[in-house]
């Protein structure tokens, strides 16, 4: 049974291009997993099978090919049938071919194509700005704290100044105090 017939047993005929793409590249990849399953590589890891009973090896392959192919075309249907890929596939041609309709029959410029890199650059762009912003505003804070540490710093250093003035003059009092004291002694 190929995927081909999922449309048949869903009881209404599908005209949709990509609906029979997808069909197609769905037997195409199920074949070449079911294709890559050889007689030989099973004769290989039953090797005392092979030379004994051979046409039952065959016979166990054949069985065990279609089960895959069956299985994975029953999973197949399933997923097409639970997300409604032929209706929705029929609804984007339908889409396609009425704006192609569009685009020929308008007056209208068309709206440029977007390559990759500029919608990411228009992206990224917003991203760099929003961190732009952020980083001033970390940056106003810095600013601010060494603001305010470089005015504590001055009025420590001030203050440290006028004790060391006042440490010089102690010093210097107290030098000249005991500098009589030695010499009349």
């Amino acid at each position: 049974m190929s995927t081909h017939d999922i449309n048949s047993e869903e009881g209404h005929s599908v005209e949709s291009v990509r609906y029979h793409k997808l069909l197609s590249v769905l037997d195409r990849s199920l074949s070449s997993v079911v294709d890559t399953f050889k007689l030989e590589a099973l004769q290989k890891v039953f090797p005392d099978l092979a030379r004994e009973i051979p046409e039952k090896l065959a016979d166990s392959h054949e069985q065990i090919s279609s089960y895959i192919r069956n299985s994975a075309h029953s999973d197949f249907q399933a997923i097409i049938m639970q997300y409604e890929m032929s209706e929705k596939l029929s609804a984007l041609d339908k889409l396609v071919k009425e704006a192609a309709e569009r685009k020929l029959n308008s007056d209208e410029k068309p709206i440029p194509s977007l390559t990759p890199e500029s919608i990411n650059r228009s992206r990224s762009t917003a991203i760099k700005r929003a961190e732009l912003a952020r980083l001033q505003a970390k940056l106003a804070l810095v600013k601010n704290e060494n603001m305010k540490r470089l005015g504590e710093l001055r009025e420590q250093r001030s203050i440290l100044s006028v004790e060391h003035e006042t440490l010089e003059k102690s010093v210097s009092l107290v030098s000249s105090l005991a500098s009589p004291t030695a010499t009349s002694d």
